[in-house]
């Protein structure tokens, strides 16, 4: 290496430039969107420059069905806050060049340009939530208890919880709102096309309608995938020390989807339970039941546990071919477990509730359940193949790590390597403990038994990442103290 600088700092700039990189392409996304929704044919004559400020046909699909247009509608101060923020991050990347590229001058404003660019998209997903905030708070528990799980599920060099409610934010705010605003676009400039050659007596044809919304959906699932698929990349970047293998993927694109998932339920609930209730049947009830019930762990989830596999497995890939390989077909899994999930259902449910009673119980509980889940099954069956296939190797890995941390004579002794590495042994002895020395000795047993745990994972994480000592070496001694620390105290409660 020619350069003197430590190669930590040297990498932490080279992260900051893929991140802004990947700003930059989100940016060009959305630009692209609003010059083909400029340069669109109009339909109208008093048509306005851009749809998003009065959308083409919206009273014919609001008096047709109830409020749909209000599907892609989006507030006209987020839009003006999407270019306030392009505005404000094309400046502070010029006051960026004209200084130093390195030190703390330059990652604060990398992180605070990011923050412009991409934040500003947060303002349609805070619009549909703020807009029903009892739907959702009533989505705040289900979405909290599957975040648990998927941390829980981990059980080995787990992601810190900071992360996965960063993923989840990500999710929520940047990708839903980052969709939304290009969708809306989009669905202006499908319109226009559609209906350049249209007859103005005649408006729009319901088939045209309908091509229109299935071109819309398409779009909006590649859009949420792309944009899903950059926001893992920017947590792999920022957190890159915690990149291990498929499993550190699969649960952060997990969390990323569940986030997308919640503003989702909001908008939904709010639009097909309470707005067009009076047309399709449905009720808020219903949806919740099966947006934050049956299928929680479903549809956008999926997506993104798709999606977090593979660029996972593509970070710990060395050939640039077969990274952008595994990296595309995920994109494509996504995208097709999106498509299938918006058009199939829908099918299925079609045919099958000519048989079935609409409404009654089992319809609710077990029918409709079902049908939205069928088209995802051999997606979910791929993300619990590959969950397992990695929980096993982790297994593996644990028990290296910890018998490596026993043999250095570190916070874990001979003894206890066995216990650590099976669960089943485990919980043996904290029960056993409960028995003989009481609660508060098993509660400390097993904060030990954690904090052991996660010294040993720490080692396997910093060695897969071959990183130099830095801020991680110090984590691991933070660790090590705490375990320490930990010890003391079940001596204590044992010995009392």
């Amino acid at each position: 290496m020619t350069d003197n600088r430590p190669v930590l700092e040297l990498d932490d700039a080279v992260a900051r430039g893929r991140a802004l990189l990947v700003a930059r392409l989100a940016i060009g996304l959305y630009l692209v969107e609003l010059l083909l929704n400029l340069t669109r044919p109009k339909v109208f004559p008093d048509e306005p420059a851009l749809t998003i400020f009065e959308f083409p046909g919206e009273e014919l699909l609001s008096g047709a069905l109830g409020g749909l247009g209000s599907l892609y509608d989006v507030p006209r101060a987020a839009f003006w806050g999407v270019l306030a923020g392009i505005a404000v991050g094309v400046v502070l990347q010029v006051i960026a060049a004209r200084g130093p590229s390195e030190g703390r001058r330059a990652t604060v404003l990398a992180w605070v340009t990011l923050a412009a660019l991409l934040g500003s998209f947060s303002l349609f997903s805070l619009f549909f939530i703020l807009k029903s905030p009892l739907i959702a708070l009533a989505c705040v528990p289900t979405s909290a208890f599957a975040l648990w799980l998927m941390h829980r599920c981990q059980w080995f060099a787990r992601l810190p919880v900071p992360m996965l409610l960063t993923a989840f934010g990500w999710g929520a705010l940047v990708q839903f709102g980052l969709g939304r605003a290009c969708t809306s676009l989009a669905s202006g400039t499908i319109y226009g096309h559609l209906g350049k050659d249209m007859d103005s007596e005649l408006g729009f044809q319901l088939s045209d309608i309908y091509r229109a919304t299935d071109l819309a959906l398409l779009h909006l699932s590649v859009v949420n995938q792309v944009a899903g698929a950059a926001g893992i990349v920017l947590l792999l970047m920022m957190f890159r020390h915690r990149v291990t293998d498929v499993v550190t993927g699969l649960v952060l694109g997990a969390a990323t989807g569940l986030g997308y998932n919640f503003s989702e339920s909001v908008l939904f609930i709010r639009l097909w339970g309470h707005v067009t209730g009076q047309f399709n049947g449905a009720t808020d009830g219903f949806e919740y039941w099966i947006r934050q019930g049956a299928g929680l762990f479903g549809g956008q989830v999926v997506c993104g546990a798709l999606l977090g596999a593979g660029i996972g497995l593509a970070a710990r890939t060395r050939g640039r071919g077969q990274r952008v390989g595994i990296v595309a077909a995920s994109l494509v899994a996504a995208v097709g477990a999106a498509v299938a999930n918006e058009t199939l259902a829908a099918w299925f449910s079609k045919l099958a509730h000519g048989h079935v009673a609409i409404g009654g119980t089992l319809d609710t509980l077990v029918v409709s359940p079902s049908l939205w889940l069928a088209p995802q099954v051999p997606f979910i069956v791929v993300v619990v193949l590959l969950l397992r296939s990695g929980l096993r190797e982790r297994a593996a890995a644990a028990r290296q790590a910890v018998t490596a941390e026993a043999a250095a004579g570190g916070v874990i002794a001979a003894r206890e390597v066995p216990f650590l590495v099976d669960p089943a042994l485990r919980l043996w002895t904290l029960v056993s403990t409960w028995r003989r020395h009481g609660r508060d000795a098993a509660l400390a047993l097993h904060r030990f038994q954690r904090a052991q745990l996660e010294v040993a994972g720490w080692l396997w994480q910093r060695a897969r990442a071959d990183e130099v000592p830095g801020p991680e070496e110090r984590e691991g001694e933070e660790l090590r103290a705490k375990a320490l620390q930990l010890r003391t105290d079940i001596d204590r409660l044992v010995a009392s």
